[in-house]
């Protein structure tokens, strides 16, 4: 699989939807047909993780639907090219992980077939973490979810959490709940350097992102603001509550980077013990976007995913 195999939705065979949301809030979805070569399989939602956007992971929905899947996606508000809800389109920012959860809701009940599942979920970082949610509140919506690196910690905050935490709230009280967290900035430079980022291993992968970028500076997003940490915080302690992972029936496949810093490896490894259903899949080789690492551990990685997949009957 190249870099970047198509470098639009409708050059990768997909369909751009837009979807209304209350408070005018225009989301940007998109819907791609199975490969007609590959065996039916069904539908499929693929859910990316903060900062990310649909073009970024064309080559991950073309291993899906060329796995015989029906795909549908969406940037999240206040991400891709849906609504942003500040002035600075560089902050990333969002009142409540549960809105999130809501227009993923919406944008299913208007694509055909989607609204009533049960449906496979592929989803990376944040957007495992929302997957996660889903499973929780609409357990019958999802037959099996592949999570990614799902983001149940934060990886490094230099703060035990439940310091980062209490501090993220009462900033999030005064006039700094729509600034960046202390340190954060906007994109820029920093994120384009290959050197040294938390992300890939893979220069290639690395640098095909940001020529998307280049191509529409307005996907562009930076760190997030103090607002978005504390939805992510809370959110966080409701998918980690005592009980809450030992209710989910789902059979899930949680793949862990061994050289993550974005995300908490322990919280993983803690999820995929309370999971009544989980199967946990190590990448040493990996930094936090399995899906756009080194060939050989996006190989191993699709590998995984197919034998799950005829594991729980997919």
């Amino acid at each position: 699989m190249s870099a970047d195999p198509a470098a639009t939705i409708e050059a990768a065979g997909g369909r751009v939807l837009h979807v209304e949301r209350p408070g005018g809030v225009r989301l940007r979805a998109a819907r791609f047909p199975a490969d007609r070569n590959g065996d039916p399989r069904g539908r499929c939602v693929f859910l990316s993780g903060y900062t990310e956007f649909i073009e970024k992971h064309l080559g991950s929905v073309a291993e899906l639907t060329g796995r015989g899947f029906e795909v549908a996606t969406l940037d999240w508000r206040g991400q891709g090219l849906s609504d942003r809800a500040l002035a600075d389109r560089h902050k990333g920012h969002i009142d409540r992980m549960e809105t999130h959860l809501e227009d993923l809701d919406a944008v299913l009940q208007v694509i055909d077939g989607f609204a009533s599942g049960p449906l496979t979920v592929v989803a990376h970082s944040m957007g495992a973490h929302i997957a996660l949610r889903r499973c929780m509140d609409r357990p019958d919506s999802v037959a099996r979810a592949v999570l990614i690196a799902p983001m149940l910690g934060i990886g490094r905050s230099g703060l035990p959490t439940a310091v980062a935490r209490r501090l993220v709230e009462w900033f999030s009280l005064t006039p700094l709940v729509d600034s960046y967290v202390f340190g954060g900035a906007g994109y820029g430079p920093r994120r384009r350097r290959f050197e040294g980022n938390a992300l890939t291993n893979d220069r290639e992968q690395f640098e095909a992102l940001h020529r998307l970028v280049d191509g529409n500076p307005d996907l562009a997003l930076g760190d997030p603001t103090f607002g978005w940490v504390r939805a992510a915080f809370r959110s966080i302690a409701i998918a980690m509550a005592p009980g809450a992972l030992e209710a989910v029936r789902t059979p899930a496949l949680l793949a862990l980077a061994g050289q993550e810093t974005i995300v908490s490896n322990a919280a993983i490894e803690a999820a995929a013990a309370r999971l009544p259903d989980a199967r946990l899949v190590r990448f040493p080789d990996a930094k936090h976007e399995i899906l756009r690492e080194r060939e050989p551990v996006r190989r191993a990685f699709w590998a995984a995913v197919d034998a799950f997949l005829a594991e729980t009957g997919g």
